[in-house]
């Protein structure tokens, strides 16, 4: 089977954009220029143009193989040498930028300009009588590797493993010659078939297309916003619009060895900005969450999630290191088969390309799920914060009353034993002065020490008090005389309000607060005394 075979069969159904209209293959998802969702189309090879012409009288152009994005791929023959070559011309819309012609000769020659087997080799370029560049490349007889997954599903780790360890050794030679590929995936990888000595059959690995995201990145065809190449593949600074360097093409084989193993890309999403934002910020899942049951990965796992780390620092620095990577991996462990569709028949376990269709399907399903449990848990985490603003409210509160209670309590207890105590001292003074009457009665008039004579020597220094306002001040100097006496003390009666003046008047004298003249003392003799009783 040739390469035209292959590639022919492979791109009668294409793809293409419904705004630029350019075809691309089946397994492309997004239109690398706007960013949208490619549509499914037909190609027809035998309507172009270029059939059966003759390109500066070397080349005659056979059929066409392949259309792409940067352009279309034919099959030519030699004129002179009568040997069969592929011819890529680059798109007519994209040759009319001259800045861009310029740029896809200068990649070609940097191409031409690697001497590794594993790198297609550039024999010439050059440009048709309109202006568009061509370069000659061999015509490989394979398939893409994008064609053999499609066709048996993911490989085995020791088969993925060889691949990616022949890729890592031409990108190194690239490398070496200050090309980055910048557009690694599995259309861009070619599985060429060939005899060997022993009469079997080897398969070697052939990179082509290098540059292209260089050359078209930097024209005005791309829209703003939109970062030339396949996302699905991208590095992170890659689709952040950063410089790149080696270590961006560690991070796509990274992805092509992830898809070799699983059968799925790290990352998918139903857009194209969609893509390249996971890429920046999503973690990728592990390879062994992902590759079906009974597959043991080993080392080779480690091996991948360090390729697709974030930082190119934190990556392998250099493909050179990338394949002793891998082959350490294949060292520690022994092949692992993967489990193949024909040798289970009740298991389908050769899982096809997906197409776009079911990627965008199974992201919009996976957003879904992932929004639900983003959702889920916001509740639960506003119903936490309602609950806790709740008891720290409550808290709050409490001690706020509690701050306002003690001071009220205070002064209550203030104004409370404020006319107590004025009381008490009204009372206290009270006492006090009948008390030193008493005393200055008995010193200027001695009497029989008796309980009888000390009254009676106390009744006449208060003649001048009026009987109401009297009574008070003897109801509360009894107490007083008789704790002096020893004898026991009444019951205290409730404080007055204001207890009245017992200062003795002179006799006579009208009674300030009555108006009233005074009540002559009583004998010793009253009746109504009650200490003569």
């Amino acid at each position: 089977m040739t390469a035209a075979d292959t590639v022919k069969d492979l791109h009668v159904e294409v793809k293409r954009c419904p705004e630029c209209g350019t075809g691309f293959g089946t397994e492309a998802a997004f239109c690398p220029f706007d960013g949208l969702a490619l549509k499914a189309s037909t190609w027809d090879p035998t309507r172009d143009p270029l059939t059966g012409t003759v390109i500066e009288q070397r080349y005659e152009v056979i059929a066409p193989i392949g259309e792409g994005g940067m352009g279309t791929v034919y099959r030519v023959r030699h004129v002179t040498l009568d040997r069969m070559f592929a011819m890529k011309v680059l798109r007519r819309d994209l040759a009319a930028d001259r800045g861009l012609a310029a740029r896809f000769l200068q990649e070609a020659r940097a191409t031409a300009a690697i001497r590794h087997p594993a790198v297609v080799a550039i024999s010439d370029f050059g440009s048709l009588a309109d202006g568009a560049p061509y370069f000659v490349m061999d015509l490989l007889v394979g398939e893409t590797l994008a064609t053999r997954m499609r066709a048996r599903g993911l490989l085995s780790p020791r088969e993925a493993s060889g691949i990616a360890r022949k890729l890592a050794d031409a990108l190194s030679a690239a490398h070496a010659a200050n090309v980055v590929h910048r557009d690694l995936k599995p259309e861009n990888v070619f599985l060429v078939r060939s005899a060997t000595s022993k009469g079997g059959v080897d398969e070697d690995v052939r990179i082509v297309d290098f540059g292209a995201a260089k050359i078209v990145g930097g024209s005005k065809l791309t829209r703003p916003g939109v970062v030339f190449g396949t996302p699905y593949y991208m590095s992170p600074e890659q689709a952040g619009g950063q410089p790149v360097d080696a270590r961006a093409d560690v991070y796509s084989l990274g992805v092509l060895l992830y898809e070799m193993i699983t059968g799925a890309v790290p990352f998918e999403a139903d857009t194209y900005m969609g893509v390249l934002t996971k890429h920046l910020f999503a973690a990728p899942p592990k390879p062994s969450e992902r590759a079906p049951s009974g597959v043991q990965l080993g080392d080779l796992e480690a091996v991948v999630m360090r390729a697709l780390e974030k930082e190119p620092s934190e990556r392998y620095q250099s493909m050179t290191e990338l394949a002793a990577a891998i082959e350490r991996a294949l060292e520690a462990k022994p092949d692992e088969q993967a489990p193949r569709a024909e040798a289970k028949p009740n298991r389908t376990l050769a899982l096809p390309s997906l197409s776009t269709a079911d990627k965008i399907e199974r992201s919009v399903t996976r957003q879904l799920v992932e929004e639900h449990q983003r959702s889920r848990r916001v509740r639960i985490v506003a119903g936490v914060f309602a609950v806790v603003t709740v008891v720290v409210g409550g808290i709050g509160l409490l001690v706020l009353e509690g701050a306002l209670a003690g001071p009220k309590k205070t002064e209550l207890a203030s104004s409370s034993a404020s006319p107590t105590a004025s009381v008490a001292a009204s009372a206290a003074a009270s006492t006090t002065e009948p008390s030193a009457s008493v005393a200055t009665s008995t010193s200027s008039d001695p009497l029989p020490s008796s309980p009888s004579g000390a009254v009676a020597a106390s009744v006449p220094a208060a003649i001048s008090a009026p009987p109401v306002t009297a009574a008070a001040p003897a109801t509360t100097a009894r107490p007083v005389a008789g704790q002096a006496l020893g004898v026991a003390p009444a019951r205290p009666k409730p404080p007055l309000p204001e207890p009245p003046r017992t200062t003795a008047r002179p006799p006579g004298q009208v009674d300030p607060f009555t108006s009233k003249p005074p009540v002559p003392p009583a004998t010793a003799s009253d009746p109504l005394d009650p200490w003569r009783r």
